[in-house]
């Protein structure tokens, strides 16, 4: 490396190095996790179809159904083929199906070998115990449903499956860490180079030689291993890593779980956390004002895939009629709508009785007499015609169609009208229009969404209100509602605002109508803030944001704080009234002593 500039490059060269190494590094690993991954899947593959070979060889032994043994190198070899066949199927998860493909496979190649003794009918039938018929009666009894072979077994491997992943997942924890510091070393290595390289502070390669000798990944992975610990990726972590590898421009992420999105879907009719509704009185000004809730959304902490909905960006065929073209050529406004009607949307002609069923028979065009702009321009309005009135067009009309007057109407015959189509009395264009129009309480609504992360989401909603109440100035008309998960939240609110003191009260009430002493129930009641003490510290050292459960966990803590406190004031009236209650004390130390022993009491019986 060359010398720095000046000594405020250095920590941002190091902060850039540093953050570019450790994506290096999550894909060095994450491509060593993956090839041992395969490498276990393979594995398993092959240890399940084995695990189901030995519930069916145990089948066949209790049935007594062998004609003649497999040796151990032959059943090695049966094993090994019906592995090589299957294995495609238990390398992810496999079905039910599965299981019955391999258990049918293996009973097969045991008849055509002879194995099997001809009279065996069933060798996955139960094998039959002294306490078959006890149990099987009683089981029917209760409602027990009877487990077939096949998913008796696929419910064993699974568990097995899942057994050996575990495993293998602590062993492969425990493997990776060397790989790991190797990984990291290399990736950092690599990264200053790089980043040395586009901020010109790397020297030639020439005159590096001697230093990159030292530099050895291997020796620098031992050094650096002494201090370093490998952890767990967050869930936050892992959207967050999703959420930039498919980020695509022109679209925003909504990430979220099947089940909680289609609650929110019922609940709110969003599917995020969180929705602001604009109302408006056109598409273009909810669309701008939409644009500018989301823009001013993104600056808050906390807010995620924030998203506005985009009210265009659907094509129309708009089609305008020009009167005048049309009272040329002699042609009502009416008929052409109709043409229009039938044309493209189809129109009722009469109907059709098949028995007690009515069916409507609809007239339209054909698809590639409308499919696109140019096909309904050429729409026919009015057909061609050799003779009668010209309906007020006379000569002009054929020579607004751009033709010459034809021989019979130089001659002063009546005069041919020709054909008129849809372009020649209307205005047919494609326009951008909305996707869908979205109303609510008799004005156009639209959707700003959004997750909330790291924070409360009812705090975050106040914040946002305040910010948009003094950034954006609404257009007359239009008007911005809140809706999503907050909604239960603050319900749930309002009515613990009732609950929560009620709670206190009625603690105290019944440890006043338990005790008959208001100095013991005022006593019982010290222990609450105590209670809401720790409830706070731990709150805050696990980053638990407020939310509808924490209110009822705190409602639960005071009522164990008060329940161990009476449990203690058991004790110590037990340990007073031993030495003969407070008037038997003839001294603090007494007194001193007996609490003592009875809070010792209290702790030994817990």
């Amino acid at each position: 490396m060359k010398p720095f500039p000046n000594d405020t490059e250095r920590p941002s060269f190091l902060n850039s190095a540093a953050n570019g190494t450790r994506v290096r590094f999550d894909t060095a690993m994450r491509l060593d996790v993956i090839r041992r991954q395969m490498e276990f899947e393979e594995t398993l593959a092959d240890t399940s179809i084995r695990f189901l070979a030995d519930r069916v060889f145990d089948q066949i032994e209790g049935h007594q159904g062998w004609e003649k043994n497999l040796s151990s190198e032959e059943r090695r070899t049966l094993l090994d083929s019906l592995a090589e066949r299957h294995r495609a199927a238990f390398l992810r998860s496999p079905l039910e199906l599965d299981v019955e493909r391999v258990v049918q496979d293996l009973l097969k190649t045991l008849r055509d070998e002879n194995r099997l003794r001809p009279d065996l009918d069933d060798p996955l039938a139960p094998v039959p115990s002294k306490w078959t018929a006890f149990v099987e009666p009683l089981k029917e009894s209760f409602g027990v449903e009877k487990v077939g072979f096949f998913q008796a077994v696929t419910e064993a491997m699974d568990a097995f499956r899942s057994k050996e992943t575990i495993r293998w997942c602590k062993q492969a924890n425990l493997a990776l860490f060397n790989p790991a510091m190797l990984h990291f070393e290399e990736a950092l290595l690599a990264e200053m180079e790089s980043l040395g390289h586009m901020q010109g502070l790397w020297a030639a390669d020439a005159d590096l030689k001697p230093v990159k000798s030292k530099l050895d990944p291997k020796a620098l992975a031992s050094e650096f291993g002494e201090n370093a610990f490998l952890w767990h990726k967050s869930k936050a972590e892992l959207v967050q890593e999703f959420d930039e590898a498919v980020r695509q421009i022109g679209w925003a992420n909504i990430w979220t779980q099947p089940i909680i999105n289609r609650v929110d879907m019922l609940s709110t009719g969003v599917r995020t956390q969180l929705a602001a509704k604009v109302y408006g009185r056109s598409q273009e000004q909810i669309q701008e004002v939409s644009n500018q809730v989301a823009e001013a959304l993104r600056s808050i902490p906390g807010a995620v895939d924030v998203v506005a909905d985009q009210g265009v960006g659907k094509g129309y065929v708009e089609i305008e009629v020009d009167r005048e073209r049309a009272a040329r050529y002699g042609v009502n406004i009416g008929d052409v709508q109709d043409v229009i009607e039938i044309a493209l949307g189809g129109k009722p002609i009469t109907q059709t009785v098949e028995g007690r069923e009515r069916y409507p028979v609809r007239l339209r065009y054909a698809r590639d007499f409308r499919m696109d702009e140019l096909s309904i321009r050429h729409i026919l309005i009015a057909p061609e015609s050799g003779g009668g009135s010209a309906g007020g067009m006379g000569g002009g009309v054929t020579a607004g169609m751009g033709a010459a007057p034809s021989a019979s109407a130089s001659k002063g015959n009546t005069p041919q009208r020709p054909a008129i189509y849809l372009t020649d009395v209307a205005n047919v264009r494609v326009v951008e229009g909305p996707v869908m129009i979205k109303s609510e309480n008799g004005l156009l609504r639209s959707y700003v969404q959004l997750n909330v992360r790291d924070r409360d989401i009812v705090g975050f909603v106040e914040e946002a209100q305040r910010l948009i109440a003094n950034k954006i100035k609404l257009p007359e008309g239009s008007y911005l509602e809140w809706t999503g998960q907050f909604e239960h939240q603050v319900r749930a609110r309002k009515t613990l605002r009732i609950v929560f003191p009620a709670v206190l009260i009625l603690i105290f009430l019944i440890l006043y109508v338990t005790y008959h002493d208001l100095t013991h129930a005022v006593l019982m009641m010290l222990a609450v803030p105590g209670a809401l003490a720790g409830g706070v510290l731990f709150q805050w050292l696990f980053g638990y944001n407020f939310s509808v459960a924490v209110w009822v966990g705190y409602i639960a803590c005071f009522g164990m704080a008060t329940e161990t406190g009476i449990i203690m004031l058991v004790y110590l009236r037990d340990a007073i009234a031993e030495r003969g209650g407070l008037e038997g004390l003839q001294s603090l130390a007494e007194l001193e002593e007996a609490v003592m022993t009875g809070a010792i009491h209290r702790l030994r019986r817990e």
